[in-house]
Order: C-alpha cells, then structure tokens, then sequence
C-alpha cells in the first residue's frame, strides 16, 4: 500500500511529521516581524512625544506585548497592559 493509497489517518500523520518542524520555525519568524513592527511603533510614538526612551524600554515593552498576545490577550489590552508596566518600570 502506498502513501496515496493510504488510509486518511495514516495519511494526517505522514504530513504532519513533515509539517511540525516547520511551524516552530515560522511562529519564531512571525514574533520577529512583530516584535520589528512594535519596535517602529514605540520608537515612532516616542519621537512623536519629543522624548528619548531609556535605554531598553523599547524591548522590554515589547517583549510584554508579544508575551500578552501569545498568551491569548486582545492587541489593545497587551498594548494598555505593557504601556502601563513600562511606565511603572521605567519611572515615566
């Protein structure tokens, strides 16, 4: 019996052997533009602000905001969430 003559079942497994290595590797990738895309955003409002963020306030809120949305939070609460704990944080 071949692959393609294969019962359904049998047929889910082979591909999803195939498949799981990958998606690790495309959520790493996809957190990467995320985190690049928050990064823009934070610098961007805070040069719109007029104010210079000390160092690695940028990373830390948005590794905050990554971390709340993977663990199934809305955009908008992560972004209240980690905005009010980087201010607590960084004394602004």
């Amino acid at each position: 019996m071949t692959l393609m003559n294969a019962p359904l079942p049998a047929f889910g497994l082979a591909l999803s052997l195939v498949v799981a290595p990958i998606a690790p590797a495309m959520a790493s990738g996809e957190n990467d533009t995320i985190t690049r895309l928050c990064l823009a955003g934070f610098n961007a409002a805070m040069a719109h602000a007029g104010k210079t963020p000390p160092a690695g306030m940028g990373d830390y809120t948005c590794k905050c905001f990554l971390d709340a949305v993977n663990a199934g939070g809305s955009i908008q609460s992560a972004q209240a969430t980690c905005k009010q704990k980087a201010a607590e944080r960084y004394k602004l």
